[in-house]
């Protein structure tokens, strides 16, 4: 009898948990990966995916040197920008499409400059196999230090699956100031989402 009854709370944690994934797949994945419930292949698979770049996800624009000597460096000769790829979530209606999986990635400066680009893909995990792209979104971009927003949609499936987010982010710096541009991606951590 004591028996069934912890088997039976424990089935209705579960289920709780579940359903957390499904309601919050930004707070469940986080959760997900510091109690290690991310199966080791995915974890494998969303590392091989991202490769070994390590790039920096605020690239900063500064002042370069002139013929006549080194240019000193205030804090206004610097550009920050930032990058980077949301959770993959189902999709709520705003700007996704309802009953879609939306994957984002946002890009901005502190500072105009006369190129932001944002561009995000969306990848599955498949079992034995790792991540495969689903979803490409097309390119937001221009001048400014708006934040600029590229989405990519896949049709949100019943059944739970893990996904990650890649944002390609793309800068061009103003004359005068050195690298001439940056091109970067980053990627989501993994996540769980079903609709």
């Amino acid at each position: 009898m004591f028996r069934r009854r912890m088997l039976g709370i424990g089935l209705a944690a579960l289920l709780a948990a579940s359903a957390a994934t499904v309601a919050s797949p930004a707070g469940a994945a986080g959760s997900a990966m510091a109690t290690g419930t991310i199966p080791q292949p995915v974890l494998a698979a969303a590392q091989a995916l991202a490769g070994q770049q390590a790039a920096a996800t605020t690239p900063t624009f500064s002042r370069t040197s002139t013929a006549r000597g080194p240019v000193t460096a205030a804090a206004t000769d610097v550009i920050t920008c930032n990058a980077r790829a949301q959770y993959p979530h189902a999709s709520t209606g705003g700007n996704g499409i309802p009953g879609s999986l939306d994957g984002k990635a946002d890009s901005w400066c502190d500072a105009p400059i006369p190129y932001i680009g944002a561009q995000a893909e969306l990848y599955q995990y498949v079992p034995g196999s790792g991540f495969f792209l689903v979803s490409v979104g097309g390119l937001n971009s221009g001048p400014g230090n708006k934040k600029y927003t590229g989405v990519a949609f896949a049709i949100c499936q019943a059944v739970p699956n893990y996904y990650v987010t890649k944002g390609i982010h793309t800068y061009t710096a103003p004359g005068g100031y050195y690298p001439p541009s940056v091109t970067l991606t980053t990627q989501s951590p993994i996540v769980q989402v079903a609709c």
